[in-house]
């Protein structure tokens, strides 16, 4: 009985083993792969090479419903989350929601290429869009799927996003409006980009401008190779997991986003996710000024009702000043006078 115990327990740690090593692979060659119209067997034995794929993936539901101009024309009231990339304070929120009309107008006005727009599962949910991709996405779900996250991508004229890689098993870019350049690095790369590993909001990404390397960072730059192209609507790129990517989008453009976990990739990645884990709960923000008791002694003790009509004032001062430093002038006008 105990051989039999003992066997069954060597197989099962073999195959969790075996499984985790899968998933930790990766491939590091400078070439990307593409497909016309592959089958789905044929998609999943390419992707598990690990080398990024660039194929058709007709779907007109998914293309005609999560395009920019549609969602913008059918869903103006909702909130999409906005991301400054020029903001690299950590202490300041990564993302601000702002209705999807005054979205689209912040990124007409920007001329800076500083705004877009990412990580709005909420606004999916919320519009019921996410059903577009639940019901037309069979044909890119992994098997054994556990994990399905879906996502819109927006901005303003040229934006580069930063750059970052992905822990998920499968993940695929679609273009359903405009046109995009993407530019890619191989995992080897990493000791060159001086990762910063983001836990709170799950991100792994480089301060490294790939577009136009910052000059303290150009000389090991120099040592990375990159692969670019542009992606055009119709077209589908598979990312494999550790692969370094940044998108440079053009006026008017939007990317649907599809990323999937397997059972066995959750398992893989457990270490990233309890850190995660404990990094929300560890995480604490100040929502008001800090005072020292020194100054709080010298200050004149007022009324209570007073001491209310002060707090409610210095609050909406915080927040206006908040405010200020995320949004133009012009587009915090335009919110203001939709909150009165």
């Amino acid at each position: 009985m105990k051989i039999i115990i003992g066997t069954f327990i060597f197989c099962l740690v073999l195959f969790i083993y075996l499984h985790i090593q899968f998933h930790l692979k990766t491939s590091n060659d400078l070439e990307m792969y593409e497909i016309d119209q592959p089958s789905k067997d044929k998609l999943e034995e390419i992707c598990d090479l690990r080398q990024p794929v660039l194929f058709d993936f007709e779907s007109e539901k998914i293309i005609e419903t999560t395009n920019k101009t549609f969602i913008s024309n059918n869903y103006p009231a909702f909130e999409v989350k906005i991301r400054n990339t020029k903001d690299d304070d950590p202490n300041n929120e990564l993302y601000v929601p702002l209705p999807l009309h005054s979205a689209v107008k912040l990124f007409a006005e920007d001329k800076t290429s500083t705004y877009f727009s990412e990580h709005n599962s909420d606004f999916l949910e919320e519009t019921g869009i996410i059903k577009n991709f639940k019901y037309n996405d069979e044909f890119l779900r992994p098997y054994m799927v556990s994990n399905c996250n879906y996502d819109i991508l927006m901005s303003s004229n040229k934006v580069e996003t930063p750059f970052k890689y992905e822990l998920n098993y499968r993940n695929y870019l679609l273009l359903t409006q405009g046109s995009a350049q993407i530019k890619m690095a191989p995992p080897q790369s990493t000791k060159y980009l001086y990762p910063i590993y983001d836990y709170e909001n799950f991100e792994f990404k480089s301060h490294v401008n790939p577009w136009s390397p910052q000059s303290k960072y150009a000389a090991d730059f120099d040592k990375i190779k990159c692969l670019e192209f542009t992606l055009i609507p119709g077209k589908t790129l598979f990312i494999p997991a550790y692969w370094w990517y940044s998108i440079k989008l053009n006026n008017n453009t939007s990317i649907s986003c599809f990323n999937y976990r397997t059972y066995m990739n959750n398992i893989a990645i457990i270490p990233y996710i309890s850190l995660h884990a404990l990094q929300i709960q560890n995480v604490k923000r100040n929502l008001a000024k800090k005072v020292s008791i020194n100054e709080l002694n010298n200050e004149i003790i007022y009324p209570n009702d007073n001491i209310e009509e002060t707090v409610d004032t210095n609050t909406m001062i915080i927040n206006e000043n908040i405010i200020s430093e995320i949004l133009p002038g012009s587009l915090q006008t335009e919110l203001d006078s939709d909150i009165n």
